[in-house]
């Protein structure tokens, strides 16, 4: 072999070894590591474009390529699916060096990437959090409207007893029936704080109230006197404040415990017209506070990138509580007298010989050779609830 094609084959192995290093420098991706509390991997290159992920510190991720300040990485979810976006360079560390992008170079590593490399740990999300969540604070809102019972008996008895001992002092029988309250609408907004994936923990308030309005007319001897009525309006608010906490064992659902301060209200509005010219009218409000549990299990679906819908269906339990308030009394005469006191429940013979039911708020006990029976009148809210709503991710 020949001086000149010895010469030529050294160098044609000398561009090969040289090449190989080269190529391999090429694919090559660098390395990251996270070092900012929260980074936000975004849509596009830009400070202004949308976060679909945010990735918490000491997370590694691999980058193939940089545009200006910012480098395209991949980043892996829980469930292995995968994702790509663009992180700023100023909330990373250069672990690995590799190639620049569009002939930019990549920063040096720090003196820190000479440490041992940590694994990689994705961002474990809370319930629910996908590519498309973007949340800045660990915050949720509910905002709810739902049913609840209340249990009145003795609220429901006074209505009807009153009704009939109307009738009792005309000689006349009621045609027609007295509804009872069984069930409070609600409405309700509750913000929880984000302990972790599985965890929240809320405060919340609720608004509820039932009421049933009816009215009969008297009849004697088959025929009707649609004059002569008695109208009840009997009514239960409820005001309940709770602290909650809410267990996640899977995304799309919770187990709810509160605990409840209850704030009951009770009352009635009657009115008995006795003659085209005579009337009679007893308003009256009593309040009671109670504390009481709750438990609850409910399904999350998301339907925006921030709002999910959710159902729920509970158990609440509280004990009977008795009322004290005012009442006032007024008639056709202009005569108007109030008192303020417990709410009683008794039982007053009318003028048929029989005892009905009352409820009224008296100052003192009612008694009298007429009366029978007195205690004070009792409200309470255990039993199901059932709710539908919005949950707000901020």
């Amino acid at each position: 072999m020949t001086s000149g094609k010895i010469y030529v084959l050294i160098s044609a192995l000398l561009c090969l070894a040289l090449a190989l290093p080269a190529q391999e420098a090429a694919t090559r991706p660098t390395k990251l590591k996270v070092s900012a509390d929260q980074a936000n991997l975004r849509e596009k290159p830009d400070i202004g474009s949308a976060v679909i992920q945010q990735v918490p510190e000491g997370t590694v991720l691999e980058s193939e390529r940089k545009e200006g300040e910012w480098y395209l990485v991949r980043y892996t979810l829980e469930d292995g699916g995968v994702i790509a976006g663009y992180i700023h360079e100023s909330l990373v560390t250069v672990l690995e060096t590799g190639p620049g992008a569009a002939g930019q170079p990549v920063r040096e590593a720090k003196p820190e990437a000479r440490r041992p490399e940590p694994e990689p740990r994705p961002a474990p999300p809370f319930p629910n959090n996908g590519p498309r969540d973007a949340s800045l604070l660990p915050i949720d809102i509910f905002i709810s409207a739902g049913a609840g019972p209340v249990v009145a008996d003795d609220l429901n008895k006074g209505s009807r007893g009153l009704a009939d001992f109307n009738g009792a002092s005309l000689g006349m029988s009621p045609s027609g029936s007295i509804g009872s309250v069984h069930l409070t609408g609600i409405v309700g907004v509750e913000t929880a704080f984000r302990a972790s994936r599985w965890l929240s923990l809320g405060l919340g308030a609720d608004f509820e109230r039932g009421w049933r309005s009816s009215r009969v007319v008297y009849e004697a001897g088959g025929l009707l006197t649609p004059a002569l009525a008695t109208t009840t309006k009997p009514s239960v608010q409820v005001l309940p404040v709770r602290l909650s906490l809410r267990f996640y064992p899977r995304p799309d659902f919770y187990f709810r415990a509160s605990a409840v301060h209850y704030t009951v209200k009770a009352g009635y509005d009657d009115r008995f017209v006795s003659s085209a010219t005579t009337w009679q009218e007893w308003h009256g409000r009593a309040t009671a506070h109670t504390l009481g549990m709750e438990v609850a299990a409910g399904g999350e679906w998301r339907v925006a990138a921030h709002s999910f819908v959710f159902a729920e269906a509970g158990f609440r339990l509280t004990p009977a509580v008795h009322l004290s308030g005012t009442g006032t009394v007024r008639d056709s005469s202009g005569a108007e007298v109030s008192e303020a006191g417990p709410l009683w429940f008794y039982q007053q013979r009318g003028a048929d010989g029989n005892g009905h039911a009352l409820l009224f708020v008296h100052t003192a006990e009612p008694s009298g050779t007429d009366i029978l029976g007195v205690g004070k009148a009792s409200v309470a809210l255990s039993g199901m609830t059932l709710r539908l709503g919005v949950k707000i991710r901020l």
